[in-house]
């Protein structure tokens, strides 16, 4: 029996962080600055009580305590600063369909609508004298901007049976088979709004652009837009570069390469046109390029050719001098700075003090590219927004400055976990990465409960930063070694490393994965004998072929996994992906798609599973699922199905996530025993 002064310690010590903790932590996303770099708008949101959905708020700082700007139950996105500093434009729900507002800080109170289109505003920007919005709708092409139009189509009857006649018809959780996304102009004086872009295609592409795919020239004349090139949007990654006149008119294509061409930036004077660009066709992986030409695309030429990352969230800086740009380097996104003339690559920032390192992403710019805010997070610390500027120099180098501290006050009481690196050897040679977390408190020689997460895409990677999805701080702070391998595939670790995964789904990447959890044994952290193996998407495919190929793991978790290649590129939409992963088609190479299919050695699958899946997928689709879940069944291998009927790709309503972290926990603890009681009162 505890005596009383036990039972006090006992009480007042801090808990481990659990999928409650999770669930209701604040999420900053969104930061904006102003031109003159002086102030900063980002959002937060939160679970409403229940969880069903996330609601948000505006938030601005200007250099003191951050003030909340919008106080109702909406949901609040894409804040952009006006031309003059004075007033912030941004997307709320709080008119029924999300609409435009805009908030002149100087006046205060509600913001003003600024916008009533019949299908919404999906994102926004300002044009440069500020009299107008630019904001994407997703519309009726055969109405465009007609609001009678598109009343008569909406006043249909609804539960028609869906028809199309082209592909990519869905996407993700969405059937697209009639809207495409426009760019419009909408004058603030009440003027007509003008559909920039009008037919039959989406500007900027549903399927892989964003708003950041849209800029205007710095007079004010030129809107430029990127848009799929290719007639057949499933089979192809050709995005190219559009002008537009502001006005409206015929537009004229920029770029002309074989693959992806995308955030268009023009220069300060608007004498260059800088944008990135990939250059293999049908790959949506391909190294993103830094080009740099005239603004009508001519005299094109590659600013940083011997840079091996790939480019992201380009801006201008030095007055036309330089250009800012984010890549994936080893496990954390930095900010780099190259010079336009010499192309010489530079790294201006710092991590933020006492995080080392700092994972940097969206960032913002401000009118001189010399000021920016971006969100910054890690492993263990969830995004907060984050300053860059000259007010920031230390020993003649910038600095990234915390400006908000939501989630990281949030997470204050709970003990934290410790982040190591992992290296490793691949059976060839090959330098591989990865992460190891263990749990607080977690002693020296003791041989811990293990967790292998393996990543999705497959080109994608764990990075040193956070994630709801599987958030390695909630596992570790369980009593779990957390695992964390970058097979070959893995993005950040040069071109050539992220093209090795092509054709050999279940090849050396299942190699590198074991390789990485060997050296995480071989530390002497995670016990070998109690591991469990748990992925989603390409992580829930690599699972299921774990499953086919070796019983070293006490249980698995395969989310939105893939178990059949072959009849996985007849139910996916982004055809693409699946023709050049496999070299092809699967009626000319039926070999490529059934050599790594888990499906073809589902008899050898002896290892308890737990499947999960969205029904809503469109990406990797449920009968994926209830094709695994079978085939375990069948063999009486110990096994759970957990379907999400709202959810696609990703588990995203706080409340199914409560759900899936719960399952999963529940999953491995029946597998590998509970948890360390230590880690609960671990300081």
């Amino acid at each position: 029996m505890l005596t009383s002064a036990l039972l006090a310690l006992a009480l007042l010590a801090p808990r481990p962080f659990g999928p409650d903790d999770l669930v209701a932590l604040p999420r900053v996303a969104s930061p904006a600055i102003s031109p003159d770099g002086k102030r900063v708008a980002y959002t937060v949101a939160r679970p409403v009580q229940g969880g069903e959905k996330l609601l948000s708020a505006l938030y601005l700082w200007d250099g003191g305590a951050p003030r909340k700007l919008t106080s109702r139950e909406e949901r609040v996105s894409s804040p952009r600063f006006a031309p003059d500093g004075k007033r912030i434009a941004f997307v709320s729900d709080r008119a029924g369909t999300p609409q435009a507002f805009v908030l002149d800080l100087a006046a205060g109170g509600e913001a003003a609508q600024a916008t009533a289109l019949a299908t919404g505003v999906n994102d926004l920007l300002w044009t440069p004298d500020g009299r107008a919005l630019l904001a994407t709708s997703d519309v009726y092409p055969e109405c465009g901007v007609d609001a009678a139009c598109t009343a008569r189509i909406e006043a249909e009857p609804k539960g028609k049976p869906r028809s199309t006649t082209r592909l990519l018809y869905r996407h993700w959780t969405e059937w697209r088979e009639r809207v495409r996304s426009h760019l419009l102009k909408v004058p603030l004086d009440g003027g007509p709004v003008v559909d920039l872009t009008p037919g039959d295609r989406d500007v900027p592409p549903y399927h892989r652009g964003a708003i950041d795919d849209v800029a205007v020239s710095p007079d004010g004349r030129t809107v430029y837009f990127v848009a799929v090139s290719d007639p057949v949007e499933a089979i192809s990654t050709n995005g190219d570069v559009y002008a537009v006149p502001l006005a409206g008119g015929e537009a004229r294509r920029i770029t002309t390469g074989a693959g992806w061409d995308g955030l268009p930036r023009p220069s300060p004077d608007g004498r260059q046109l800088a944008w990135l660009s990939m250059a293999r066709a049908g790959y949506e992986a391909d190294r993103l390029r830094i080009m740099v030409a005239a603004p009508d695309g001519s005299g094109a030429r590659e600013v940083a050719p011997a840079l091996d990352l790939s480019a992201g969230d380009l801006n201008w800086a030095k007055g036309g001098r330089a250009l800012r740009f984010t890549a994936l380097r080893g496990g954390v996104h930095v900010l780099l700075e190259v010079d336009v003339r010499t192309g010489k690559v530079t790294e201006p920032a710092r991590t933020v003090p006492g995080r080392s390192p700092a994972n940097v992403t969206s960032p913002a710019y401000s009118a001189d590219g010399e000021r920016v805010v971006a969100l910054v997070d890690s492993l263990v610390a969830a995004p907060e927004v984050a300053r860059l500027a000259d007010d920031a120099k230390e020993s003649g180098v910038l600095r990234w400055r915390t400006l908000t501290a939501y989630a990281a006050d949030a997470l204050a009481g709970f003990p934290r976990p410790t982040v190591r690196e992992l290296s490793a050897k691949a059976k060839d040679g090959t330098a591989l990465h990865g992460y190891l977390m263990l749990p607080p408190g977690a002693k020296a020689g003791e041989r811990l409960r293990g967790l292998v997460l393996v990543h999705g895409g497959p080109q994608g990677a764990w990075v040193d930063g956070w994630t709801f999805r599987w958030n390695a701080l909630l596992y570790a702070s369980q009593g779990y070694a957390v695992v964390m391998p970058n097979p070959r595939g893995s993005t950040g670790y040069g071109q050539a490393y992220t093209d090795a995964v092509r054709e050999r789904w279940g090849g050396e990447p299942y190699e590198d994965v074991l390789a990485v959890v060997d050296a995480a044994i071989e530390s002497g952290a995670v016990d070998g004998a109690r591991t469990c193996a748990a992925g989603a998407s390409y992580g829930g495919y690599m699972v299921n072929w774990i499953n086919a190929n070796t019983t070293r793991f006490r249980c698995l978790v395969a989310h939105a996994g893939l178990f059949d290649l072959r009849m996985a590129y007849y139910t996916t939409e982004e055809l693409w992906f699946p023709e050049w992963e496999q070299g092809g088609v699967p009626w000319e190479r039926p070999e490529a798609y059934e050599r790594w299919s888990p499906s073809r050695l589902a008899g050898k699958m002896r290892t308890p599973t737990l499947v999960t899946h969205g029904e809503l997928d469109y990406r990797c689709t449920v009968d994926q699922a209830y094709a695994t879940y079978t085939a375990l069944q069948r063999q009486g291998v110990s096994s759970k199905l957990v379907i999400f009927p709202d959810e696609g790709h990703w588990i995203q309503r706080p409340k199914n996530s409560k759900v899936f972290y719960d399952v999963v926990l529940a999953w491995l603890e029946g597998h590998l025993g509970p948890r360390r009681a230590e880690t609960a009162t671990a300081p």
